[in-house]
C-alpha cells in the first residue's frame, strides 16, 4: 500500500514538472510574440530608406519632451532642387542623396536631439531644452554647412543645398503639431526668398526689414558668383507669382523697348464640377513639370491659381510660341496618366504701354 502511494506521488510530481515546463514554454512563446510585436511597432515608426524615425515615430517623443520641459527648438528642413535630382539623374541617385542627407544630419545633431524623415526630402530635428537664439543660429549654420559638403558628388554639376524653418517652444507652440505648422511657415518663407538658408518663425511676420539675408554666412563677391555659377539650370526659371510680376514689369519697361519679342502664355486646366481637388492638384503639378522642363532656360513660369500657370517666352514670335505650347501639352499627356485633364491656353504678345496706346 505504501509503495502504491509512493508511485502515485511520483506521478503527480512528474505531471507537475510537465505542467511547469509547458507553462514556461508558453511564457517564452508569449515573450517572443511580444518582442516581435515591439519590433514591428518600432519598424513601423522607422523610415526604411534612412533608418531615421518617420512621421509616426516622432510626435509622441516631441510631445513627451515638451510636457516634461516645455522648451525646445524645432527645425524643419528639405533639400533645394531635389526634384531636379530625380528628373536628371533618376530616383536611385535621389535615394542616395537622401541617405547622404540623413547621415550628415545624424553627424551634425547633439546626442539628445530627435531626428526624423517625414517623407520625400522633408526632415525634422527637435532639440529639447532651452537654447538661446545664437546657439540655434550656430546649429542651423552647422546643419547647412555639413549637409552641403556631404552632398557634393564628383561629376555631378547640380548643387544640392538645404533650407530650414525654425520654431521655438514655448513662444511658437507647446505641441509637436503647433511647432511643425509654424516651422513649416518659416521654411516656406526661406524657399520664397531664395532658398539655401534658415528662418525663424518669429521673424516671418515681423514688420520692417527681413532677417533672412542675415541667415547666410558672409561671403566675398567671388564666392557668391562661383556658387551662382554652380547652380545648373534645367528648363525654364520657376518663380513665385510676386516675383513673376516684377519680371513682367521689368520686361515691359526694358526688353520690349529694345524690340525684343516676348510672349505671355496662360495655361488653364478645364474645370469639371465633380473633379476631385486632389486630382486637380496632381494634374496641375504634372502640367507645371511639363511647362518647366519643356521651355528654354531664359523663359519664366509661375503658378497663378489652383488651375492656372503663366509663362513668359523670351525672344519668341507667335508661331514659335504655338509650337512650344504643343510640345508642353504632348509632355503633359505622356505624364498625366488616366486622370489627365483638358488644358486650355491663351497667348498674348507682351507690349509696353506706349505700344498699346499706338495700336
Amino acid at each position: 500500500m505504501q509503495a502504491e502511494e509512493t508511485i502515485s506521488e511520483d506521478q503527480r510530481l512528474v505531471e507537475l514538472e510537465k505542467m511547469k515546463q509547458q507553462l514556461e514554454q508558453q511564457l517564452r512563446e508569449m515573450a517572443k510574440t511580444v518582442e516581435r510585436q515591439r519590433e514591428m511597432i518600432a519598424m513601423a515608426k522607422r523610415d526604411p530608406l534612412t533608418g531615421l524615425r518617420n512621421r509616426q515615430g516622432i510626435p509622441e517623443l516631441v510631445n513627451s519632451s515638451l510636457f516634461a520641459h516645455c522648451e525646445g527648438t524645432f527645425f524643419i528642413m528639405d533639400l533645394d532642387n531635389f526634384k531636379s535630382v530625380n528628373d536628371n539623374y533618376g530616383h536611385v541617385e535621389g535615394d542616395c542623396v537622401l541617405i547622404k542627407f540623413a547621415k550628415a544630419l545624424k553627424e551634425s545633431v547633439d546626442p539628445n536631439d530627435i531626428i526624423a524623415r517625414l517623407g520625400g526630402d522633408e526632415f525634422v530635428v527637435f532639440s529639447p531644452g532651452y537654447c538661446d537664439k545664437y546657439e540655434v543660429i550656430a546649429k542651423a549654420r552647422r546643419f547647412i554647412r555639413h549637409i552641403e559638403r556631404s552632398l557634393v558628388t564628383p561629376g555631378r554639376l547640380m548643387r544640392v543645398t538645404v533650407s530650414i524653418g525654425i520654431a521655438s517652444a514655448p513662444h511658437d507652440g507647446v505641441t509637436y503639431e503647433a511647432l511643425y505648422e509654424n516651422a513649416d511657415k518659416a521654411l516656406y518663407s526661406v524657399k520664397n526668398e531664395g532658398k539655401n538658408g534658415y528662418r525663424f518663425f518669429a521673424d516671418v511676420n515681423r514688420s520692417g526689414n527681413s532677417d533672412f539675408n542675415h541667415s547666410r554666412a558672409r561671403c566675398s563677391l567671388e564666392e557668391i558668383t562661383e556658387k551662382l555659377k554652380d547652380q545648373k539650370m534645367e528648363g525654364s526659371f520657376e518663380v513665385e507669382y510676386d516675383h513673376f510680376e516684377k519680371i513682367y514689369r521689368f520686361m515691359e519697361r526694358n526688353l520690349i523697348r529694345d524690340h525684343r519679342e516676348v510672349q505671355c502664355v496662360l495655361f488653364t486646366l478645364e474645370e469639371y464640377i465633380d473633379a476631385d481637388t486632389v486630382v486637380i492638384q496632381q494634374q496641375l503639378e504634372h502640367l507645371q513639370h511639363a511647362v518647366v522642363f519643356s521651355l528654354r532656360k531664359g523663359d519664366v513660369t509661375t503658378k497663378y491659381s489652383s488651375t492656372q500657370l503663366l509663362a513668359l517666352l523670351m525672344d519668341t514670335n507667335k508661331q514659335n510660341a504655338d509650337m512650344a505650347v504643343k510640345r508642353i501639352l504632348r509632355k503633359y499627356h505622356s505624364e498625366a496618366g488616366g486622370n489627365r485633364m483638358n488644358v486650355l491656353y491663351d497667348i498674348q504678345r507682351l507690349m509696353d504701354r506706349d505700344q498699346m496706346h499706338c495700336r
